[in-house]
């Protein structure tokens, strides 16, 4: 059997086609549809490495915020009155008010302990003295008092001036608060 020449260029078109066929639906399209999961896939971890990053970001941001709140809360603590009972934080409080007296040359007259009480989270140990003293020396026990270490408060002050002149002893009623973290002690009869 022969074949014709145009027997033969349809055999060889056909050949062309079957071959161009095969080759694009086995060699091109399957590497092109790879490529394209390929390209989505790594779009899709990319988004979310994207999203990691924030999460690892915020995490850093809200660290570094944590760090800071527990140094301001140690800072905080430090001016705190010491003592894990408020009958010891009373007695460092009261301490601290003789030694400021002391420097400042103001006498003490007499003295009492109020009854703690809880303020904002804290316990609230207030010292109630009666002082002699002239106005300078009151300015610098207040301003000791304000510069002290710890946080004290002055809520209550009353000065009484029989004779109010240059360097004339004043009598002062002065209320200091400290604050602690100690919890109220509990009476022997409750």
């Amino acid at each position: 059997m022969t074949i014709s020449s145009r027997e033969r260029k349809w055999l060889v078109a056909g050949g062309v086609v079957l071959v161009t066929f095969l080759t694009v639906n086995y060699a091109i399209v399957p590497a092109i549809s790879s490529q394209m999961r390929v390209r989505n896939e790594y779009r899709e971890k990319f988004q979310a490495l994207e999203r990691f990053q924030l999460v690892v970001e915020g995490r850093r941001r809200y660290e570094k915020k944590y760090a800071e709140a527990e140094a301001l809360f140690e800072q905080l603590q430090q001016r705190l009155l010491p003592g894990e009972k408020l009958t010891l934080a009373a007695a460092d409080l009261q301490t601290m008010l003789h030694k400021v007296a002391g420097e400042s040359g103001v006498t003490i007259v007499s003295e009492s302990i109020h009854a703690p009480k809880k303020a904002e989270g804290f316990t609230q140990v207030a010292v109630e003295l009666t002082l002699n003293a002239d106005l300078r020396k009151l300015r610098d026990f207040l301003y000791k008092i304000e510069s002290a270490g710890k946080l004290l408060t002055v809520p209550k002050l009353q000065v009484n001036a029989s004779f109010p002149r240059p360097g004339a002893e004043l009598q002062v009623t002065v209320v200091v608060s400290g604050y602690t973290m100690g919890l109220e002690e509990k009476s022997p009869g409750a």
